[in-house]
């Protein structure tokens, strides 16, 4: 069990090291596409005619790409938690340890003892999610693809539910509780 733990460990930590990346990268990305398309605004040629909104969506997202983490963090506020995101404070201080314990005296308490081991791939993988989901919401506004816009929000809002599994495993194990 413990490589287990090692593993997801590892890829949460991969995962909380490229999102700044990811989300600098898309943030300069995405202001070099509004510059161009308010160049392209001018020009008859204009890819986007009829769209004028496009560039300024465009530069909006790479303000919220640029903010991600604070974000993430209001959204984790609006689902009534105080978890606070940190895009420069990656997962290289967190060592989970499998105890001879993991199984607790009932079910639900085995299954926060497991929730907690991979609480830092949960969460790492729910801020990927809210990431693409914000990009894929990008695509859909300039039609490069064919997504519902209903399906980026239930991405997000499962991204969220992620980050804070903690809470999520306490409200399901309450429920079930007898």
């Amino acid at each position: 069990m413990q490589g287990l733990v090692n593993f997801a460990a590892a890829v949460g930590e991969g995962l909380a090291i490229f999102l700044p990346t990811f989300c600098y990268l898309t943030a300069i990305g995405l202001f070099l596409f509004a510059g161009w398309g308010f160049w392209r605004q001018a020009q008859p040629d204009n890819p986007y005619r009829g769209k004028p909104w496009i560039p300024i969506f465009s530069l909006v997202l790479c303000g919220v790409f640029a903010s991600f983490d604070r974000i993430l963090t209001m959204a984790n506020v609006t689902m009534g938690t105080d978890l606070q995101v940190s895009l420069t404070n990656n997962l290289t201080t967190y060592a989970p340890a499998v105890d001879e314990d993991v199984l607790g005296t009932t079910p639900g308490t085995t299954l926060l003892n497991i929730v907690t081991l991979f609480q830092s791939f949960f969460q790492a993988f729910g801020a990927m999610a809210c990431f693409f989901a914000a990009l894929t919401w990008w695509s859909i506004v300039t039609g490069r693809t064919n997504r519902s816009t209903v399906g980026t929000g239930i991405q997000f809002v499962f991204g969220i539910l992620l980050i804070n599994v903690m809470t999520v495993a306490t409200w399901l194990v309450s429920i079930f509780q007898t």
